[in-house]
Formats: structure tokens, sequence, C-alpha cells
């Protein structure tokens, strides 16, 4: 918002009074007025904006509105006195100018710029128990950006040092950021992350857990809550991680394929042939999934044709060389059986 003044000129000799007379109007030579522009964020004009012109020194008020430009002007008459500017529109956060005091034959210009948001009662219009609960909001509200600005720096420096594969370092990051503000979850999972890249196993599910009770619902945190799981050979408590993980995220071949993999490890072969085909059907190129589909397929005669199928198309698409020749043994194998 910017104010700035330009005299109108107003004659003073005799001689230039008729001239004066036809090139201005008298009420513009003579009155006092407010003008100005009000636009958005974007530097855009603001059209239909309310502009209140209010006397802070007696019980007069003016109403005005901008044009397609964004400009309004307001003459306000001979009386001198001290006014208040309100500009107000739909959509916008309302502001306000206070102490214009625009001399005889001045024209103080008073603009605005917008940002969006909802109505509000402004100070001078709220009774004092409104202004003191206002002024606690703010002052808890720059307390709360300025905590936020330390655990985000916390929190960026422990990613970069994860990054750089300096785990232990990147933990007491997360950990500062967590004491600052331990109910979030998506630091809790990055701290998670760090303990199970440092074979912490039972801090990082500790971790996940603390994540998890807080509501998270990123399906990576029950992904790798699920590995971890199975790590600490808790079979079952990962199978369930996996379950959910796939519940939230049905489109994620991998948690299919995870929790495919549990169930192979568990013995539950049907639920494990059922999950890989999951994932295939989620992810036609997911190469793993053939594989490990082939492997469950293969120990019955029944199922063998379909065996040989999927690990043809492992041999088609798969990125391991190993298993790549594992998969055209197979094949051999159960033709050979045929």
């Amino acid at each position: 918002m910017s104010i700035s003044r330009s005299k109108v000129f107003l004659p003073t000799l005799l001689s230039f009074a008729l001239l004066l007379a036809l090139s201005l109007p008298a009420a513009a030579q003579q009155s006092r007025a407010v003008k100005g522009k009000v636009t958005d964020e974007k530097g855009q004009p603001v059209a239909d904006a309310q502009i209140t012109i209010q006397a802070t020194d007696s019980p007069r008020s003016y109403l005005t509105k901008t044009n397609k430009k964004g400009e309004y002007v307001y003459l306000l008459g001979l009386q001198l006195g001290v006014y208040r500017v309100i500009v107000r529109k739909p959509g916008y956060q309302p502001q306000y100018r206070e102490n214009v005091k625009p001399d005889l034959g001045e024209q103080v210009e008073v603009n605005f710029q917008l940002a969006p948001g909802q109505d509000q009662k402004l100070p001078f219009e709220m009774t004092d128990a409104e202004r003191e609960q206002f002024r606690q909001q703010a002052s808890q509200s720059e307390k709360r950006r300025q905590f936020s600005a330390e655990v985000k720096a916390h929190f960026d420096l422990a990613v970069q040092l994860s990054e750089q594969g300096k785990q232990a370092e990147a933990v007491d990051e997360f950990n500062k950021a967590i004491e600052k503000d331990p109910k979030q979850p998506g630091i809790l999972a990055r701290l998670g992350d760090a303990y199970m890249k440092m074979e912490k196993y039972d801090d990082a599910l500790a971790t996940y857990q603390k994540a998890a009770a807080l509501g998270a619902t990123d399906p990576v945190i029950f992904t790798n809550m699920g590995v971890v799981l199975s790590k600490l050979g808790k079979v079952a408590e990962s199978q369930d991680a996996f379950k959910k993980a796939a519940a939230m995220s049905p489109g994620s071949a991998q948690n299919h394929y995870n929790l495919g993999v549990t169930m192979f490890n568990s013995g539950r072969l049907a639920e494990a042939i059922d999950a890989f085909k999951q994932a295939i059907a989620t992810d036609p190129n997911y190469a793993e999934a053939y594989f490990q589909l082939g492997i469950c397929l293969s120990g019955k005669p029944e199922t063998g044709t379909a065996a040989i199928e999927a690990f043809q198309k492992y041999v088609q698409i798969g990125q391991r060389p190993d298993q790549v020749e594992v998969a055209k043994q197979m094949i051999s194998a159960l033709k050979a059986k045929k």
C-alpha cells in the first residue's frame, strides 16, 4: 500500500481565474480528495472493490467502488478532517490505512494490494475482548511460524545427511526436529528409514509405529514397517503391514509383491500366488512378480504350464542375469516333465 500527494493548483492571481475556471471543475479546485488503485498479489486490478472512507474525528462516512482498472476517486468536500480508508472485496482479506489528511485542493493517493483470504473484522471494528483475542492469536501464529522454521531447518539438514549416507548424523537432526514437533508422522517416517538403513530394526519399528499411531496415511510407512517386521522374524505382523499398505495404495504393485513374498515365506502358497497375480495385474511389467509367481506355480504338475509362461515373461523383461538364467533352467525342467 502506498500514499502519495499531488497538489491541485489553486489560482491566486485574479487575472487567471476565468481561464482556470474553464479548464478545471470548480469542485476539483476547491475540494479535498482521496484516490488510488487496488490490485491483487500479481499486480492485476481488482474491480468493484468497496472503498469506505471514514472520518475518525466525526461520524461522517463515504462509500465508493473501484472501476474496471481497479481505480477509485472520491471528492470529500471542503471540510477539514482525518480519515481512514478501508477496502473490501469478497475473496480477499480487508485492508485499511489510517491518518489520511488531505489538504484543500489536494488529492491524497492511497493504493492497496490485496491478498487472498476471507473477510474479517479489522482491529478498530473489534470489541476490547476481540482485540485482545486477536493480539494473542497473532502472537501465537508468529511463534508457530518461527517454530516451524526451526523444525524445517533440522528436517532439511537431516534429509541431506541421509542422502549423503551419514545416517547417524541424520538421526540426530531428525530427533532435534521431533523434539520440537513430536506429532509429525512424516518426520518420524524419515527417521525410521534412517534407522532401517543402519539396520537398527527395533528402533525403526518403534518409530514407524509412532508414525502410524499419529494417523499416518502414507502407505510407504506401512510397506517399510512390513520389511522391518520381516527382518525381525515377525511374519504375521509383517503380512498385516503389507496388507494395510496394499489396501491404502491398491495401485502399487510393490505392496502386492511384498505381501506375496511374506506369504510365500510363511508357507501360504495360495495367498502368495494371489498376491503376485495382483502385482502383475497392477503393473504388467513388474518383472520380479513373474519370477516369484513361476516359483510358486512350479511345484504342482497341474500349474506347470502357467509356471512356464511366468518364467518366459521374466526371461523377456527380467533385469537380473542370475535370475534370468534360473528362469531358463526352470523352463527346461518343467518342459522335460511333460
